[in-house]
């Protein structure tokens, strides 16, 4: 082995020492080397491979490899031709190292500026660009401002060496450069599956760029096929680095940015942008009040209020700008000053665009302290404003859109049974917000239907539409029994779409451990057949479960007081039960089986509807008690033989009526294990866990022998607001208080006939007529004016104080949803739009009426439904389908 071939290696091996060793381990590695220089190391002539080996391992020391790449500079022979630079070996360390303190970076790219052999000017050096601007992203601004200074000092330091190194290569390859760290910096800050928000240190990229070229970059970016989503997500980024950037061309680059959206009529990007991605509140804040931060931003923050067209938005701003201008006025400054003009020229501008909503106030008690500048607020009312798309195209192409805000279902044929009891969960706030925040714990705990629903609430909430058609939610919710096209039971309907949401989570939560305190564990995942999850519809058994109505109407005193289609029990037990003439002292009437919770998890369904409820029976000839606990999700109620139906009966009789104990006597005697025989009894439901929300569904009905049909009775109802649920609690027994808060209606004169709507409040008691695919606002007593055959049949209460201001919000902020769910609101709000235009100019061209993208061709929004409920036969089965 020759001398220079042993030398290498000892370098090699003394540089491993110095990158992967302790303290001690250094030391003794950069001794070794010194040593070797002292003596021998003249004789060797070029270490590049041994450099290249270095830069390419593992690397823990990483403040060393900047002394390391200077020492070993006088070993390295510059090439003139180098396809393979060791700025490429650099890149792959800045790829590979987690670099915790930016100015082991800045010391790296020092040395590399200094040393000519390692950045010739003939060598394409891409790859050191794209993996500097990567590495610089990962850098957040730190809270010290010792640190804050260092931090910008390293941000400029790291933007000489880029500009050196453009400048310092051909032409040609200096626009590749340029191009390369704005290609990255793009693709960083618009990534929407990013967790953490990329540094503002990014932004010294953007100063790289010449204020006159920053037009063309921006339009050449736009060019691009990006998505909205893409746009808004970088557009978050730039706007939440201005209040921590010094330098004036991050403003430019947003202010391009907005200009370039404004060219391509993309105003819903720009309004999603301002009232949903962005707090605009903060950001305004934080920029006016900051003098050094106001000279470069100020114009950027009065862009957006000048453009600003949404009510909602600009009551909010006007609630901060008071306090904000109090806040101004302290400094007394010129700049200060100017930012109060601006302020208060907005605000009138304000309140001549919004005269009804917003009055200005009057000259006696006038609030600022300088006066608009009238021929500025003339200026800028002349202004354009960013108006959704969807109101500059609808007008065309659609009917009047309805002045609710809600979004409507199609009725994909007699589907009311499904859109109903949809848009109730819906309106249940806690529900909604959890089935929206529900994540899988991985990947094997999948749940359809649960992931069905949170689409379609997303879009239901979000959505630019004026109506959705539900069909994958159908898909996957249907029970198998329910025939296409028929009419169905909502009740039916409604439990069988919770019981498949608990039983699917129940078998998602089970493969990952089980209970909440595992979920942070890694599942264990067994492939096998049965651990799949659980089918989406019952048996041909559990169909008895879903008819129970027709069973009451058969004399069982048993069945006089139906017991919960919801209490989670299976199917053919209830139906055996249902079919037995005679109680048993083993069986307690409403066993839950299916509905046993495991270890200290609870489903979805059980922590909004679920409570637990105790049967007891009590023999009358031996006192012998048999007890039995439950769980429940809705109660039944059915209304008493001896109540005619001219009579007048409150839904909280109801309730009275199903927790009185019931004599279980004839042909339902109770089957007493210690007598061992048939005896008289009585059975007690007693409520001892009370629901967050709870569900009564109210049995309008009896079975027609002669029609064999369910005719519905016709009880005149008091639909109470407000109810008592009496809950057990040792050892007295507390009211718990209820407030309706929805309910679904059956209008027709047989259950098996006629159509269903829902009535449902948002958190300020406004009140919606839910329609199929048309949504109107309402009062509450328009609700409780309904008369036969308009039947509430399901009622929503919310139990008080259950939710303590958490779900005090009608919807979360759209920007707090998964990446998932803010794509899937994003390329809807895209799409829609882009079918509205097409429509548009096709109407235009022709001028011929276009079919509208929304069907309601029910007339029971204004008139009766018809006997059978009839869907919107022209909604086309491959359109909006969710």
């Amino acid at each position: 082995m020759d001398t220079e071939h042993v030398l290498k290696n000892d370098i090699g091996h003394y540089l491993k020492l110095i990158v992967s060793g302790d303290n001690a381990a250094v030391s003794d590695g950069w001794l070794m080397l010194q040593n070797l220089q002292d003596r021998e190391l003249g004789q060797l002539i070029d270490c590049e491979d041994t450099l290249r080996d270095i830069l390419r391992g593992k690397i823990a020391n990483v403040s060393e490899v900047p002394k390391i790449m200077a020492w070993m500079s006088g070993h390295i022979v510059e090439k003139r031709f180098n396809i393979n630079p060791i700025s490429n070996d650099v890149a792959l360390l800045l790829q590979n190292t987690d670099i915790d303190d930016m100015s082991h970076l800045t010391e790296l790219l020092s040395t590399l500026a200094e040393h000519r052999a390692y950045l010739p000017r003939s060598a394409n050096h891409t790859k050191l660009c794209e993996a500097i601007v990567t590495s610089l992203s990962s850098f957040q601004m730190p809270l010290e401002p010792k640190k804050i200074s260092e931090f910008y000092d390293n941000t400029t330091k790291i933007q000489h060496f880029l500009k050196g190194l453009c400048s310092n290569i051909k032409n040609g390859e200096r626009d590749i450069l340029m191009f390369t760290c704005l290609q990255t910096l793009y693709n960083i800050i618009s990534d929407t599956n990013r967790k953490q928000e990329p540094g503002p240190g990014l932004a010294t990229i953007l100063q790289l760029v010449e204020a006159s070229v920053i037009p063309q970059a921006v339009d050449w970016i736009l060019s691009q096929s990006h998505t909205d989503h893409q746009l808004i997500q970088a557009l978050k980024v730039l706007c939440n680095w201005l209040p921590k950037w010094l330098e004036d061309r991050l403003s430019v680059w947003i202010m391009e940015f907005i200009r370039g959206l404004e060219k391509q009529q993309k105003y819903s990007t720009l309004l999603e942008l301002t009232e949903s991605s962005i707090d605009i509140l903060v950001l305004m804040c934080s920029v006016l009040l900051v003098p050094v931060i106001r000279q470069n931003a100020s114009n950027i923050i009065f862009y957006i209020l000048k453009r600003q067209s949404s009510l909602s938005f600009v009551q909010n701003v006007v609630k901060r700008i008071p306090a904000l201008i109090k806040d101004l006025m302290k400094e007394d400054s010129d700049s200060s000053k100017e930012c109060i003009q601006n302020l208060v020229d907005i605000m009138k501008v304000y309140s001549k665009r919004f005269s009804t909503y917003m009055p200005y106030g009057n000259t006696e008690n006038y609030p600022y302290p300088v006066l608009p500048r009238m021929h500025v607020v003339k200026e800028l009312c002349r202004e354009p404003v960013w108006i959704d798309e969807t109101k500059e195209f609808e007008p065309i192409v659609e009917p009047e859109r309805p002045l609710s805000g809600k979004v409507g279902l199609s009725n994909l044929g007699n589907t009311c049974y499904m859109n109903s009891v949809l848009q109730a969960l819906l309106m249940t706030r806690q529900f909604c917000q959890e089935v929206l925040n529900y994540r899988p714990l991985n990947e094997s705990g999948k749940t359809p239907l649960l992931e069905r629903l949170q689409n379609l609430f997303a879009l239901l909430l979000y959505s630019k539409r004026i109506c959705l058609a539900p069909t994958e939610i159908l898909r996957a919710s249907r029970p198998t029994y329910f025939l296409p096209g028929q009419q169905q039971d909502s009740s039916e309907f409604l439990c069988h779409l919770l019981d498949v949401l608990h039983e699917q989570e129940k078998s998602a939560n089970s493969n990952c451990g089980g209970n909440d305190s595992a979920a942070t564990l890694k599942c264990k995942i067994e492939k096998q057949e049965d651990d799949v999850t659980l089918p989406m519809e019952p048996t041909k058994s559990s169909i008895k479960r879903w008819t129970t109505e027709e069973d009451l109407t058969e004399g069982l005193a048993l069945q006089r007081k139906t017991q919960s289609l919801a209490d989670f029990t299976r199917g053919e037990e209830l139906g055996q039960r249902l079919s037995d003439s005679h109680s048993d002292s083993t069986d307690s009437g409403i066993q839950s089986v299916g509905g046993e919770e495991t270890g200290t998890y609870t489903s979805l369904v059980h922590r909004v509807l679920g409570g637990e409820c105790q049967i007891t029976y009590q023999c009358a000839q031996c006192d012998t008690s048999s007890r039995n606990t439950d769980k429940f999700r809705d109660l039944q109620l059915c209304f008493p033989e001896e109540i005619q139906e001219n009579q007048e009966v409150s839904v909280q009789d109801l309730i009275n009526y199903y927790l009185t104990p019931e004599k279980l006597t004839g042909e339902n005697k109770y089957r007493c294990d210690k007598c061992t025989k048939l005896c008289d009894a009585q059975r007690i439901i007693t409520i001892l866990q009370a629901p967050a929300h709870l569900i009564l569904t109210l049995k309008h009905f009896r079975y027609d022998f002669d029609s064999r049909l369910r005719t519905k009775l016709r009880h005149k109802v008091v639909y109470n607001d407000t109810i008592q649920l009496p809950v057990s609690a040792i050892p007295y027994t507390v009211a718990e208080t209820y407030h309706l808060y929805a309910a679904v209606v059956h209008s027709g004169y047989s259950m098996d006939y006629g159509h269903y709507f829902t009535y449902a409040c948002d958190s300020k008691q406004n009140w919606y007529k839910f329609n199929d695919s048309f949504v109107t606002q309402t009062t509450f007593e328009d609700f409780k004016s309904l008369k036969p055959p308009d039947t509430p049949y399901i009622l929503f209460y919310e139990k008080s104080g259950a939710h303590d201001g958490i779900y005090e919000d009608d919807k979360p902020e759209l920007s707090t949803l998964s990446k998932r769910l803010q794509e899937l609101v994003a390329n809807d709000t895209t799409d829609y739009i882009e079918e509205l235009r097409r429509r548009a100019i096709a109407s235009q061209r022709s001028q011929l009426p276009t079919k509208p993208l929304r069907q309601h061709n029910n007339t029971d929004d204004d008139n009766p439904p018809p006997s059978s409920c009839r869907g919107a036969i022209d909604v086309p089965a491959n359109r909006f389908l969710y």
